[in-house]
């Protein structure tokens, strides 16, 4: 028995090493989001997106986007582990009246044919670049939408009121613009406009 102490006492430590480790590596509960909704009063147009002052940086390439919309389920579920949203303000050349519109705040991408699908687990570089502590446990389906200037005809749903912008000030008019503003709990709603009636509702 001396001399199998040691082993034993060493598997007793590897155990007791591997159970921490576990609970090191904390896990996410999936939750069901409710349908993103607009706010009252809201109108859907509908033009071709293009750069404002700036873009941001897609996960998948580095590519330049005006929106990228994140989101990993659990795995055969709907239920959402994460959603991150980059965008940035972009003008919306009306295809109705030739118009320009300013869109900024809150978005939200319902549906476009830019996507990007993986299956994404605990140390997937993805998950890194989505901000994810490397000590959580994460593992999901990964469905990213993006949007890009001068892409195809976009819906976009919100609510739309007169501002002054300076960027787009000419001689003496003030810059007074139309600019659908989103918000929190009521984001301008964003897509494609081929996708309409096409694919089922889908919670993000």
């Amino acid at each position: 028995m001396p001399i199998l102490a040691p082993v034993a006492l060493g598997s007793i430590v590897t155990l007791i090493a591997v159970k921490l480790a576990k609970l090191r590596r904390t896990a996410i509960a999936a939750i069901d989001l409710p349908p993103v909704k607009s706010a009252s009063g809201s109108t859907t147009v509908y033009g071709i997106a293009h750069k404002f002052r700036s873009t941001v940086s897609s996960l998948v390439d580095a590519a330049p986007m005006l929106i990228e919309h994140a989101t990993i389920r659990a795995r055969r579920s709907p239920s959402v582990l994460l959603r991150r949203i980059e965008h940035a303000p972009f003008l919306l050349e009306l295809v109705d009246d030739g118009g320009t519109m300013l869109v900024t705040g809150a978005m939200h991408v319902r549906a476009s044919l830019s996507m990007h699908h993986a299956w994404v687990t605990r140390g997937d570089p993805l998950l890194a670049k989505l901000g994810v502590p490397t000590d959580l446990a994460v593992a999901g389906a990964l469905e990213i939408h993006r949007i890009a200037e001068a892409g195809p005809v976009l819906a976009v749903t919100g609510v739309i009121e007169d501002e002054a912008v300076a960027e787009l000030a000419f001689h003496r008019d003030g810059g007074l613009t139309p600019v659908m503003r989103g918000v929190a709990g009521a984001p301008v709603i964003v897509e494609d406009r081929r996708l309409i009636g096409v694919l089922p509702f889908v919670r993000h």
